[in-house]
C-alpha cells in the first residue's frame, strides 16, 4: 500500500505544486517588471519635474528685465541727463529708484534690480534680503566695469540678453556671507537716438533654485546639480558645494569623482538613466530661455538596494505566501492520499485475516465512498463463508 501511497502523493503534489510554480512564478516576474518599471518611472519623474520647476521659476524673467528696460520712469530719466545735476533730474532719478523698488517689491525672485551707466557705474540698487526691498544710498553704490556681466552687457545688441552662470555674488571683490548664489540677467539700454545708455540688470536669487532641488532630496538619495565643468552648485554634502574657481575653488567636482559613470553619458543630450552595480543615476541637463543657455545638469544618484526596497519587500512577501501556500497543499495533499489509502490498508488486513481462515472478525472500513462498498461486499462474502461452514460442520 505504500506504493499507492507514495504514487498518489506524487501525483498530488505534481498536479499541485507545477501550476502553482508557473502561475507563482510569471505573476512574480511581470509584477517585479511593473513594480521595477514604476520605481524607476518615479525617480526619472522627479527628476523631470524638477527641472519643469527650476525653467517654471525662470521663465518670466526675459520679460520682467525688458518691462524695466522700456519703462518710462528709466527713459525719463535718460531724457534728463544733460541737465546734470539739475532739480529735475534728482526727481526723475527718485522716481526712478521708487518704480524698480515696486518692481523688486512686487517680483520677489530677484536679489538686486540695479541700472549701470556706460562706465560701469551703479545708478540705481534695489536690494532685497528678509523679504524686504531696499534702495542703496549713493555712498553705497559700486562701479561694476571689471565684472565680466557689465562688459559683456555693453556689447550686445538692442534686444539682446545676457544670462550668466550659477555663482556666488561679490561685494568689493569679496563672495558675500552669507553665501548669496545668484544668476544675472542683463540687457543694454538704448535712448531714443539709439545711443547706448547702460544696462539693466537682474540678480535672480540662486538660492530659491537650490531650494527646489533640496525639497526633494530623500535618504539614500543624492541628488546633485552642477555647472557645465562638473563643479557643484549643489550637494547633501555644503562643504562641497561652490568649488569652481570663480568661486570658493575647493576643485570638488562631480565629473572627477564619477568618471566611469560620465564615459557612459557622453553624447547624452536629454533626460536619461545609467544602471551600475550598486546605483542607479538619473541625468537631466536644464536649459532656460526656450533651451539655448544651459544652466546646468541635475544628477540623482540613488541606491538600488533603497530605490528597489519596494520591489525587495514584494519578493519576500511573495515568497513567504507561496512557501506557506505550497506546505499547506502538500499537507492537503497528504490528508488526501492518507484518506484513499487508509480504507485500502484496512480492506487489505481484513481480507488477509479472512483468507488466514478468520470468519469471526469484521471486515470494517471507515469511509463513504466506493472502498467502503467493496468492503461491505467483502463483509457480507465472511458472513455467507461462515454460515456455510457451519452447515458444513
Amino acid at each position: 500500500m505504500n506504493k499507492i501511497k507514495n504514487k498518489l502523493l506524487l501525483v498530488l503534489t505534481i498536479v499541485t505544486l507545477v501550476p502553482a510554480i508557473l502561475i507563482g512564478g510569471y505573476s512574480l516576474y511581470s509584477t517585479s517588471k511593473v513594480l521595477k518599471d514604476n520605481v524607476l518611472a518615479s525617480h526619472i519623474n522627479k527628476v523631470s519635474l524638477i527641472q519643469e520647476r527650476i525653467q517654471s521659476l525662470l521663465s518670466g524673467v526675459d520679460s520682467d528685465i525688458f518691462l524695466l528696460r522700456d519703462a518710462n520712469a528709466l527713459h525719463l530719466f535718460l531724457s534728463s541727463s544733460e541737465s546734470e545735476g539739475s532739480r529735475t533730474q534728482r526727481l526723475l532719478l527718485s522716481n526712478l529708484r521708487s518704480s524698480m523698488k515696486k518692481f523688486s517689491e512686487k517680483k520677489k525672485l530677484y536679489q538686486q534690480v540695479r541700472f549701470i551707466d556706460t562706465d560701469g557705474q551703479e545708478i540705481v540698487r534695489i536690494d532685497r534680503s528678509e523679504g524686504v526691498s531696499r534702495n542703496v544710498s549713493d555712498t553705497h553704490l559700486r562701479n561694476k566695469a571689471s565684472r565680466y556681466y557689465v562688459s559683456e552687457t555693453l556689447e550686445l545688441e538692442k534686444d539682446e540678453l545676457f544670462i550668466s552662470a550659477l555663482d556666488l555674488n561679490r561685494e568689493n571683490g569679496e563672495i558675500v556671507e552669507p553665501h548669496q548664489s545668484t544668476i544675472r540677467y542683463a540687457t543694454p539700454v538704448f535712448d531714443k537716438d539709439d545711443v547706448l545708455r547702460g544696462i539693466i540688470v537682474l540678480n535672480v536669487d540662486g538660492n530659491q533654485i537650490l531650494n527646489i532641488i533640496k525639497e526633494q532630496s530623500k535618504p539614500g538619495e543624492q541628488l546633485m546639480f552642477v555647472d557645465r565643468e562638473g563643479y557643484y552648485y549643489y550637494h547633501p554634502d555644503k562643504s562641497k558645494a561652490w568649488g569652481s574657481q570663480r568661486d570658493l575653488d575647493t576643485g570638488d567636482n562631480f565629473f572627477k569623482e564619477n568618471k566611469e559613470m560620465i564615459k557612459r553619458l557622453k553624447g547624452v543630450r536629454k533626460l536619461n538613466y545609467i544602471e551600475t552595480d550598486d546605483n542607479i543615476l538619473v541625468y537631466n541637463p536644464i536649459t532656460i530661455q526656450n533651451n539655448e543657455h544651459a544652466l546646468g545638469t541635475l544628477f540623482s544618484v540613488q541606491s538600488k538596494s533603497v530605490l528597489f526596497k519596494p520591489l525587495k519587500d514584494y519578493f519576500l512577501i511573495f515568497l513567504g505566501i507561496a512557501i506557506a501556500a505550497l506546505l499547506l497543499a502538500f499537507l492537503l495533499a497528504i490528508i488526501l492520499s492518507n484518506s484513499i489509502t487508509r480504507p485500502l490498508i484496512s480492506l487489505k488486513e481484513g481480507v488477509e485475516k479472512l483468507s488466514a481462515g478468520d470468519m469471526d472478525t469484521p471486515v470494517k472500513v471507515d469511509s463513504k465512498d466506493e472502498i467502503s462498498d467493496v468492503a461491505h461486499a467483502v463483509e457480507l462474502l465472511r458472513k455467507s463463508m461462515r454460515i456455510l461452514m457451519k452447515r458444513t460442520r
